[in-house]
């Protein structure tokens, strides 16, 4: 039984190995290495969505997106002839285009998870909220203060039954 699990998983890494490549990559020009290194960058953000929670993680778009000038700067090619003037450039663009939209619905997916998990108090809030908490606040903790403490206390102790009084001593 454990073999036939390990012979399963064996399998399935070899054909995760034999990614098929699409019909526009070709090994004569630079469209193979740009398409690999898409695929690894692709991985790579992946993961960094992956890992982070925090809404302000995603507030550089470097962080999950893949642009053509960075894949040409990385290879070594005119960012121009990768992106415009090759043969396999709008497949390429295509491409790139559905990848960094595949990244962006897992970057959403992730945001709207982040903002649907249950608050952690005053970490979650806005500024504009937490200020006016504050003021709120400070509001009730003044109109507290201007109340007559002394009067209320004696009400209290009106209030007490009589052999609750005699025990505290209060006449």
């Amino acid at each position: 039984m454990v073999m036939n699990y390990l012979k399963k998983r064996v399998e399935e890494a070899a054909s995760e190995k034999e990614i098929e490549r699409p019909d526009w990559v070709s090994e004569k020009n630079a469209s193979l290495q740009a398409w690999e290194y898409v695929e690894q960058l692709k991985k790579e953000k992946a993961l960094y969505i992956k890992r982070h929670h925090k809404i302000t993680d995603f507030l550089a778009q470097k962080t999950y997106q893949i642009k053509g000038s960075d894949v040409a700067i990385a290879l070594k090619i005119n960012r121009a002839s990768l992106m415009n003037t090759s043969s396999y450039s709008p497949h390429f663009r295509k491409y790139l285009d559905s990848v960094n939209a595949e990244l962006m619905a897992a970057k959403e997916a992730k945001i709207q998870k982040a903002k649907n998990t249950p608050s952690r108090g005053s970490i979650r809030s806005s500024k504009d909220e937490l200020v006016q908490a504050n003021t709120e606040l400070k509001n009730r903790v003044s109109k507290l203060e201007e109340q007559k403490t002394e009067e209320l206390v004696r009400y209290a102790f009106d209030q007490l039954p009589l052999p609750v009084k005699k025990k505290l001593g209060i006449d």
